[in-house]
């Protein structure tokens, strides 16, 4: 359980004046407008660059292409165009701890225009919202941190420990980009991520393993079908085999943190059947994810996908001679967990409370970068404002007022993390 606090200092608003809203909400707009979808993330950077320079604060880029992380990946895209971006509060102190603020600054591509109510890009603000793709995952979650920094240097408060925000690429597809600084700042006491959280701290989440299931048929012409074997029913019989398996999981792996209908969803995402409209399909697949809990075995996950996958096989002569085959498209994203009782946990925690909300320790069934800190022994949270449920949708969008809301929490969570240095009583 997270310690209860009594001495809560600094209960103030730290971010008041109007003005310094209207800056905030105009530069998160000003984001939005820049399409810096994954591999794309040059469109944006030098915006994040300028909040830092212009403070006189120490900013650096660091060049993915000479990163250990994108050597070995090998295939990143426009590797020589795309950097990290690490600025630092006030000043550098390399002879402190180091407590950093993690954020993407990539977003997902916009397949669904059409959909859309306003332009994808739009950064419009109105009736109170931010719109536009990235608003919510996670540019908004990017700068309610930066205004928290803001907002106590502007308090002249200076912290016992040094603060670096480090803006990474790629954590949309491969998660290149966190790897990459973990080059450039291995040593930390703690990593706040930046997620649409909807304000929760999140201590847990499920990690994930892409997937895709391809099946063989055989091409005949549609006049005469028979002399075919179509993929189509054959890919539905197995949607509907891991559509079971999934509910399965959902039954049996469950966690208090993560009160949703599946701590482990298990979702087809594509599906593809054929090639040409005048011919039986030959050839079909689908792509999607299964999720893992903390502490659950990744082989033991692949062999029951596996399995379910070969059950539908067994019972079709064509896919007995015919094998489906399951490809794992990468190593996906890790499950991870960090204990309440870690500095990052309870300063958060504790931001809230100082901000005036209640406390909110909860799990996530998404995919983040978090797992690659956790898995590099660096205790971390994921935290921040707005609804995931926008996040990679159609009018994805985020409050202004939670944008502010989370503003308070981070500065109150630094101002929280102080109380660790303060000398003990005697």
């Amino acid at each position: 359980m997270i310690p209860d606090v009594n001495n809560v200092p600094g209960q103030i608003s730290l971010i008041s004046a109007d003005v310094s809203i209207d800056r905030q909400m105009s530069f998160l707009s000003d984001t939005v407008k820049c399409a810096s979808v994954s591999g794309h993330e040059d469109q944006v950077i030098d915006l994040y660059a300028h909040f830092f320079s212009s403070r006189g604060w120490p900013v650096e880029r660091q060049e993915l292409a000479t990163t250990a992380a994108a050597i070995s990946a090998g295939d990143e895209p426009r590797v020589t165009e795309r950097e990290n971006l690490i600025g630092y509060y006030r000043v550098h102190r390399p002879g402190l701890p180091l407590v950093v603020i993690n954020g993407h600054i990539d977003v997902v591509p916009v397949f669904d225009e059409g959909q859309w109510d306003r332009e994808p890009y739009s950064g419009d603000r109105a009736d109170g919202f931010v719109h536009g793709r990235g608003a919510v995952d996670t540019k908004g979650g990017i700068a309610a941190a930066l205004w928290a920094l803001d907002s106590l240097d502007q308090a002249g408060v200076e912290l016992p420990f040094d603060v670096a925000v480090e803006l990474v690429v790629g954590e949309e597809t491969t998660g290149v980009g966190t790897r990459a600084t973990l080059e450039r700042l291995p040593n930390r006491l703690g990593t706040i991520v930046l997620e649409p959280t909807s304000g929760a701290v999140v201590t847990v989440a499920s990690g994930l393993l892409f997937f895709t299931v391809e099946v063989t048929g055989r091409a005949a012409h549609t006049s005469v079908p028979w002399y075919g074997v179509d993929t189509g029913p054959k890919v539905f019989q197995i949607y509907q085999a891991l559509t079971r398996l999934g509910d399965e999981r959902a039954a049996a792996l469950t966690d208090v943190r993560m009160p949703f209908p599946s701590a482990v969803p298990l979702a087809i995402g594509t599906v593809d059947i054929g090639g040409w409209r005048a011919a039986v399909p030959a050839r079909g697949s689908l792509s999607g994810r299964i999720g893992i809990m903390p502490g659950e075995n990744v082989e033991d996950v692949r062999a029951a996908l596996t399995a379910c996958v070969e059950s539908v096989a067994a019972a079709d002569p064509w896919l007995v001679d015919h094998p489906p085959v399951v490809c794992w498209d990468n190593e996906g994203l890790r499950s991870w967990e960090t204990p309440e009782s870690d500095q990052v946990v309870i300063a958060l925690d504790r931001g809230r409370r100082r901000a005036g909300l209640d406390s909110r320790i909860e799990g996530m069934t998404a995919g983040c970068d978090a797992g690659i800190l956790r898995d590099a022994g660096i205790p971390t949270a994921v935290f921040g404002p707005g609804d995931m449920r926008y996040a990679h949708s159609p009018n994805e969008k985020i409050a202004e007022a939670d944008v502010l809301e989370a503003t308070q929490v981070i500065a109150h969570a630094l101002l929280a993390w102080s109380d660790f240095f303060e000398p003990e009583q005697s």
